[in-house]
Parts: structure tokens; sequence; C-alpha cells
């Protein structure tokens, strides 16, 4: 005898594919919640041909807290002499503003960092250009590694957008606590899981 399959619903079966779904979404953001955390607390640069300072927002003509926070960072490897180079990166955020990396410029050379020891990138809007611009610098003057400087709850993704395009590097994060971290942890999933999508084969391969 052969058995009968039992059909289901399909009001049952949409409810049992949206409970799958949404399990599945909330099984990613807690599993990637924790990856972005264990990332911040567990990365460190290591000595690099280079310094790459994402950008964030100016305000004023000045670094925002944001910025200013990422420009010590990047500061404090100079002084360690854990590269000889900083490339400062980032475009113009509101109109009337500097771009974010000339603003960096100006902050690190106020602070002693000589000027021919900086490199500008000023045309990126998002992570993704921050450094795929930078990978041009980094081509043109010969530079082959970079500690990334970013906030911690932004080291996954930076490292993962790197290691998209083959840039060897390490991350140095700022280890600040936002106010808003569940925000920021949450908005950070979102960005991994667009990359997942908008470029599976690079992003599968960068987990790896």
């Amino acid at each position: 005898m052969t058995k009968r399959i039992r059909k289901l619903h399909p009001v049952r079966l949409i409810i049992r594919l949206l409970l799958s779904a949404a399990l599945a979404v909330v099984l990613y953001f807690g599993g990637m919640s924790w990856i972005i955390m264990h990332t911040w607390k567990t990365s460190s640069g290591s000595p690099s041909d280079s310094i790459i300072v994402l950008g964030a927002a100016v305000w004023n003509g000045k670094p925002s807290p944001a910025l200013r926070e990422r420009i010590n960072i990047a500061l404090e490897a100079w002084n360690k002499k854990l590269a000889p180079r900083i490339i400062a990166t980032g475009g113009i955020g509101l109109p009337g503003e500097p771009s974010e990396a000339e603003t960096i410029k100006k902050y690190l050379i106020e602070r002693g960092v000589p000027s021919e020891a900086i490199l500008v990138e000023n045309e990126s809007r998002s992570t993704f250009e921050n450094l795929q611009n930078s990978r041009e610098l980094m081509q043109r003057y010969d530079i082959r590694s970079a500690i990334l400087v970013t906030h911690g709850y932004h080291a996954f993704r930076a490292r993962m957008t790197a290691r998209m395009l083959g840039i060897e590097s390490t991350v140095e994060p700022v280890q600040l606590r936002p106010l808003r971290l569940a925000y920021y942890t949450l908005r950070e999933c979102g960005g991994v899981a667009y990359l997942l999508v908008t470029d599976p084969l690079r992003s599968i391969k960068a987990l790896l």
C-alpha cells in the first residue's frame, strides 16, 4: 500500500512559512550581533604599511565626536609606529562642509603628523567606497597592508569589506560604546546582509 501524502491547508502552509522566515531572521540578527560584538572586543591592529581612517561626519568644519574618536585612535597607532602612512577617507557629507578626508588630515597635522605621511581619499560616500578608493591609493604607492580604524560595532563589516576587496588588514577599533548601541549593531547586521545579497560570491569568500 502506498502512503497518502497529507497536504497542508494553504493558510497553515503560509503560517508555517512566515514562522520559519521569522525564526531565520531572529537567528540571523542574533548570531550576527554576537559576531559583531566579538569582533569588536577581540580585534587589534598589527604593524602594517598604512592606517586607514574610515570617514564619519564633519560638523561646522570640524570632526564630529565620532570622527574625532576615530582620528585619535589612528593617532595613537601612528605614535606607536604601527604604520608609516595614514590614509584619510571620506567625501563631503553636508553641503558647505569640507570633506571628511581633508578634515582628518588637518586634525592629524595639527597634532604632529607630517603632511607627506597622509594620503587623502575624498570622494567616497560609504564604507565600500572608502576601502575601494583606498585600495587604489595603496596600489599607486605600493602599500600592501593596512590597519582599519573605525568604531567597534563597525569593525566586522569593515574587515569583511576589506577582504572582499583583497586588502590585507587588521582592525584597531574605537572601544567607546555609543549611546544607541542596539541601533548601531542592528544597522551593521543589515549592512552585512546587504553585502551578502548584492555580492554573494565575494562576501561569502570573505567570511570563510
